[in-house]
């Protein structure tokens, strides 16, 4: 984390650990209270990336699952970085400001995922570089977010997946249920704006913001999840996530092989718990019957209420909906699965 918004963010009560905003001494009830009007996020548990060159299209579109000619300074898209088995590596949001593009990526992957790319540049004419300390991150999200932004551009994006980037400021609206924006940029354009905002927002911490995330069933890959599953048990083809039109890049084959020749046994749900303990990615599912075989692991897991977890889950469909899911072992806590808020169908677009 930027030492200089670390210690910005101390000036508004955030609650640091290991670079990450566990709160800004706000309880739940009030974050979630936030949703109404807005809240506001420090976003330093994920990293950013730039990759820049005359070959870095080529070279990102070798590497990752989804078509990187449709990203343009006006549209960005969710893509993973798979093994040669078609497992994923990582999961990135890819964007792309002044000609460069930028890949987000959760932190605690980033060194490794970063060492990968690297060694597969060759001789191509690309630079691929973290800058995770120079572009500071935030979110944004609520029923007046669109209303507060506008105040400070001139025009907030519609759609998700949708960017602008001015005042050295990239905006992107995420898919989620209710009005959800990144926004990154240099450390004293987002401290203006954090300042300007705070206003009318409570600020929350990495928790919260990763409910918004999950309530949306959009995933995340970790150091527990990494290499873990192929992109479509994480629904990456129902939020344009995957191209099957793209060619090649390490894994395609497997990938391709799963959509047009087998059968998806495992997919992502959104799941909820009463609990005591907080699921963590990699936990596993088990099944009541089947004298308690795991059915599947948790992707990622927040807090929504007092001893009530909501997670996304990559769960054995068949077992999803024929069998009680327990956390853990066949007399954990129960599982209750939610609706997911899009269809699973593929929406890749052309």
């Amino acid at each position: 984390m930027n030492e200089d918004w670390r210690a910005f963010l101390k000036t508004q009560n955030a609650n640091i650990n290991n670079d990450t905003v566990l709160d800004f001494g706000t309880n739940r009830s009030e974050e979630q209270a936030g949703y109404e009007t807005m809240v506001l996020a420090d976003l330093s548990h994920y990293a950013l990336f730039e990759a820049s060159g005359e070959e870095a299209e080529s070279f990102l579109q070798g590497q990752l699952s989804n078509d990187i000619r449709h990203v343009n300074e006006n549209h960005s898209q969710l893509s993973a970085y798979c093994n040669p088995k078609g497992r994923a590596l990582a999961l990135f949001r890819i964007f792309k400001r002044n000609e460069h593009y930028f890949l987000q990526v959760s932190a605690d992957i980033s060194a490794a995922t970063i060492k990968r790319l690297r060694m597969f540049i060759l001789r191509s004419k690309v630079e691929l570089n973290d800058v995770s300390e120079t572009m500071i991150k935030i979110g944004v999200a609520g029923k007046n977010a669109v209303e507060k932004l506008a105040a400070h551009f001139s025009s907030v994006p519609q759609q998700p997946d949708q960017v602008l980037t001015e005042n050295e400021m990239t905006i992107i609206r995420q898919p989620s249920n209710q009005p959800q924006f990144e926004i990154c940029g240099p450390i004293e354009n987002i401290r203006s704006l954090w300042t300007a905002l705070q206003q009318d927002a409570i600020a929350i911490g990495k928790n919260s913001w990763d409910l918004l995330n999950i309530q949306a069933g959009v995933p995340d890959v970790t150091t527990a999840t990494s290499e873990a599953f192929v992109p479509q048990m994480l629904n990456l083809q129902a939020i344009n996530g995957l191209s099957f039109t793209k060619g090649c890049y390490p894994g395609q084959e497997v990938v391709a092989r799963m959509q047009y020749l087998g059968k998806l046994k495992r997919r992502l749900y959104i799941c909820q718990a009463s609990t005591t303990q907080l699921p963590q990615p990699g936990d596993a599912v088990m099944s009541e019957a089947e004298n308690e075989q795991k059915t599947g692991q948790v992707v990622t897991a927040s807090w929504s209420g007092d001893n009530q977890a909501t997670f996304l889950a990559v769960l054995q469909i068949e077992k999803a909906e024929n069998s009680e899911l327990h956390l853990e072992s066949g007399d954990g806590a129960p599982i209750q699965l939610l609706e997911l808020p899009y269809p699973l169908e593929k929406t890749e677009k052309s």
